[in-house]
């Protein structure tokens, strides 16, 4: 059992975000995986990826290359598999598969939470913009 076990979705949520606080590629991955929630919920993913920072869980940081490890071996639909290697992507970190494999793996809904991600990664959320998806992308707008 791991320290992470015994804290709620919110408090990893909270723990995740102060640690990413400030960079926009790791606030964008952390809000990926916040939105999509399947690897937040997995006990082999908060126990090999997610840690707990000396000063308690107000900050839980991600290892991106245990991250990247777990969707390469993890049992995972091939959905699931590609949010999180694109969060690792978005990260910083090199991606194994080209995007465009990753991407044609999405339906509508995480295509849609890739969008927003892409969007916080460009620092839309600091300009008021945001990057929503009604039915095409007439709704995105630039900065």
């Amino acid at each position: 059992m791991s320290e992470i076990d015994d804290l709620t979705f919110e408090q990893i949520a909270t723990g995740l975000r102060a640690w990413a606080r400030g960079l926009y590629p790791a606030e964008a991955a952390v809000e990926l995986l916040l939105a999509h929630r399947g690897w937040l919920h997995r006990l082999d993913f908060t126990r090999t990826v997610l840690w707990v920072s000396d000063d308690g869980p107000g900050c839980i940081g991600i290892d991106w290359a245990a991250a990247a490890e777990l969707a390469r071996r993890a049992p995972a639909a091939g959905s699931e598999a590609a949010m999180l290697q694109v969060a690792v992507g978005l990260a910083g970190h090199v991606l194994e598969q080209p995007l465009g494999d990753l991407l044609s793996r999405l339906d509508q809904v995480n295509t849609t939470i890739v969008l927003h991600a892409i969007a916080r990664t460009a620092g839309w959320h600091e300009r008021g913009k945001v990057a929503l998806v009604t039915g095409g992308f007439a709704a995105l707008t630039p900065a």
